[in-house]
This record gives structure tokens, C-alpha cells and sequence, in this order.
């Protein structure tokens, strides 16, 4: 398994690579808020591109809205992105309309532009989406989401993790020069959770999520391993994959 890192959506089309799955990721906090959401029960994720989507269409359909843009709640939405909100009690067995400043838009780009195989990967599902791209015997391609086109240490990061895990579980090889480069920074600088969260506060988008006061998030969102559900786009939705070790 060769896995390879775009990182950024807007050069998505310069390293697309058909018939590689695509795990779209956005620690800070899109795609662990995903996993989360399907962790705790929810039926279905729908992302959508716009606000006015997200609205026009979690109305239409009676479903949960789950809107943030540049890092906030917006006020018609019950839910933001934040992975703390999305308990058992208020999304299991829900359908969830869903768009935030990144994550969403990186789904919609891979999937314009060809990706056969879309999955959303957050370091809390890392293993088993590991063990899930094994299995399928193809290579993968990273796709981190980032700030507005601009890199994020977090997002990049988790290329880094999968590639080393890979390598020492021998199912697969970082097969790029960005993904050399993170899974070389994971090994020095990131293999427990307290070198991690220390690694990270140097990062921008840490400091807006302080400045936003959503520091909480970041233990979360930087913990290996809390769920073995999958989560993989069919159709238009994101939906659940147990995968049990």
C-alpha cells in the first residue's frame, strides 16, 4: 500500500490518483467531529457545500443542522463543530446536515474531481482506517483539509501517523516526499499524546481555537484510537463501518 499526501484541497487535481481511496482530514476539528457524530449513534452525515445548503436542506429533510464557519456556530444551525456537542443522547440514530470552513469543501473537491473512494479519517479512528485501506489492497491518498487553502500542521500530521504506523506493521509505505518528511516529524516529535499536544500549540490553527475558546477540543481531537468505526462516503452521505480488531 503506497500512501501519498495532497496537502491542501486546491492542488487536490495535480495529485488526484485513480483508484487510490482518499481519506479526507480535518483534525481541528471537522473529521473528528464526523467520526464522533457516527461513534455515538448517528445514522447518516450529509455534507454540504453552503450554509444556505445546510439550512434549506436540514429543514427540508427534518434532520439535525450542524454548521460552522471560521471556527463558530452559525446561529441557525443546533449544532457547530465542536466534537464535544455530538453525544449519544442528542445524535444517535439522527441524520445530520453538516458544513463547516474546511472539512466539507475538501470532501466536495475529491469527489468533483474523481476520487472512487472517499473516507474521512481522524487520529480517534486512525487503526481501523488503517486496517480498512489494507484490506481493499489499494493505495491511499491523504487529503488534508487545512485553513482556507493554506496548510495545517494538524491535518498534514496524520499522514505522518498512518504512514509510520503502516511501515511498522510492514502493510504499507510513505510514497512521497511530503509523507516522508510528516511520518519522519510523527516519529520525533509526536508518538505520545502529551509530546503531541505540546508539538501542536505552535501551530495557527491552534491558536484560533484558543482564541475561539475551543482549547478543550484539542486533547480530543489528538487521542489515538477511541472508536473503530469507519467512516466512508456512499452516495452523498457519510455513513458508519464497525471494524472491529
Amino acid at each position: 500500500m503506497n500512501i501519498y499526501l495532497c496537502p491542501s484541497p486546491e492542488l487536490y487535481p495535480l495529485y488526484h490518483r485513480p483508484g487510490a481511496i482518499a481519506i479526507i482530514v480535518d483534525i481541528f476539528r471537522a473529521s473528528t467531529t464526523m467520526v464522533t457524530a457516527l461513534a455515538h449513534g448517528a445514522r447518516s452525515i450529509l455534507p454540504v457545500a453552503t450554509t444556505e445548503e445546510a439550512e434549506e436542506q436540514g429543514k427540508a429533510l427534518g434532520c439535525l443542522i450542524a454548521a460552522e464557519r471560521n471556527v463558530m456556530k452559525c446561529p441557525f444551525a443546533q449544532l457547530g463543530n465542536d466534537p464535544a456537542e455530538y453525544t449519544e443522547a442528542l445524535v444517535s440514530g439522527q441524520d445530520i446536515v453538516f458544513t463547516t470552513t474546511n472539512g466539507t469543501r475538501a470532501l466536495n473537491i475529491a469527489a468533483e474531481h474523481g476520487a472512487e473512494e472517499i473516507l474521512v479519517g481522524a487520529f480517534t479512528n486512525l487503526s481501523a482506517t488503517l486496517r480498512y485501506c489494507h484490506t481493499q489492497g489499494k493505495d491511499v491518498l491523504i487529503l488534508a483539509a487545512g485553513w482556507k487553502g493554506q496548510l495545517a500542521l494538524e491535518d498534514t500530521l496524520y499522514a505522518g501517523a498512518f504512514a509510520f504506523l503502516a511501515e511498522q506493521a510492514t502493510i504499507g509505505k510513505a510514497s512521497d516526499d511530503g509523507t516522508l518528511i510528516l511520518r519522519d516529524l510523527w516519529q520525533a516529535k509526536a508518538q505520545s499524546l502529551e509530546d503531541r499536544i505540546t508539538y501542536i500549540q505552535h501551530s495557527e490553527h491552534y491558536a484560533r481555537l484558543v482564541q475561539a475558546g475551543f482549547s478543550s477540543a484539542v486533547p480530543l481531537c489528538m487521542t489515538l484510537d477511541t472508536t473503530s468505526i469507519i467512516a466512508r462516503m456512499q452516495g452523498a452521505r457519510l455513513l458508519p463501518i464497525d471494524s472491529q480488531p
